[in-house]
């Protein structure tokens, strides 16, 4: 996956495709609160798991493909197919999925290709590789997000039952000309070891980037649900998703049910769940 399809546009930012990406969300947003029945296996958990092993896309991406082809176990382009030694079948319907620049790309389940028999241990390899984590990858991830999106990420004392938090610091967006003081601050504790930083601060980055904060601009927009579940899912479910697509220990799509009170999920935005982790993505690579 290229950088720039790393983290897609909430509005205005290729001309055209606000209507088509806010419709898309709303589409997907619903299908997984509809589908999601009490007492059985809620269809984001394995949605969130192909998420979190196809590294090869961006989160919004898959989601995207999984609302035309629910369940596929594959999704990728004519150029990662051919990686693994397959042609895409001549005549299929192609999955749609949004492109910076296009704005549109096609994409290929394994279902829409041939070639040699199916290796899962080959498929998971191409399509799965873990992203390489930077070297001190929590400041790093810190930095970007200060320069692009004036959050400022401070490592300092805590409690021990203190991994990190976010709040807003009250300053307005800078005119044209000056320059942009942070609007955001995240603190985490000294006390974390350096993956255990990284996924703290995914989950606080990810509390912004959802809106729980307030908006930015066209970059994401300003949600801020009122519930704490709520929140806490949201934030859960982009920390995981990013940990695990670089390779980290996190807790798995269906810890995320214990996150979960009464109708906690008629209130969630998975579209923005993927977006945010997307963002996130593109800055920690």
């Amino acid at each position: 996956m290229s950088g720039a399809q790393g983290e897609l546009p909430f509005k205005g930012e290729i001309l055209g495709i606000s209507n088509i990406l806010a419709d898309t969300a709303q589409s997907i947003d619903d299908l997984y609160r509809a589908a999601t029945e009490p007492g059985k296996d809620p269809p984001w958990s394995a949605l969130f798991n192909r998420i979190a092993k196809s590294t090869h896309m961006a989160p919004f991406n898959l989601m995207l493909a999984d609302l035309q082809r629910p369940g596929a176990r594959y999704v990728a382009f004519r150029e990662n197919w051919a990686k693994v030694g397959r042609i895409v079948k001549p005549g299929v319907i192609p999955i749609i999925i949004l492109w910076p620049f296009c704005p549109i790309r096609c994409a290929y389940d394994l279902a829409d290709t041939e070639g040699p028999a199916e290796d899962d241990a080959l498929l998971a390899r191409v399509f799965g590789e873990p992203l390489e984590m930077k070297d001190n990858a929590a400041a790093s991830l810190g930095n970007k997000a200060k320069k692009h999106d004036a959050i400022e990420t401070r490592f300092v004392d805590l409690g021990s039952n203190l991994a990190g938090d976010a709040r807003t610091t009250g300053a307005e967006f800078a005119k044209k000309g000056e320059t942009q003081k942070p609007r955001w601050l995240v603190r985490i504790g000294n006390h974390l070891h350096d993956s255990a930083r990284f996924v703290t601060l995914t989950h606080e980055l990810g509390h912004i980037y959802l809106g729980h904060l307030g908006g930015n601009s066209n970059k994401w927009p300003d949600r801020r649900p009122p519930r704490l579940d709520v929140r806490e899912f949201e934030a859960e479910a982009v920390s995981f998703i990013v940990g695990s697509r670089f390779g980290l220990q996190t807790s798995s799509a269906e810890y995320l049910r214990g996150y979960i009170k009464g109708d906690t999920i008629n209130h969630v935005s998975f579209s923005a769940i993927a977006r945010a982790a997307g963002r996130i993505e593109q800055h920690a690579r």
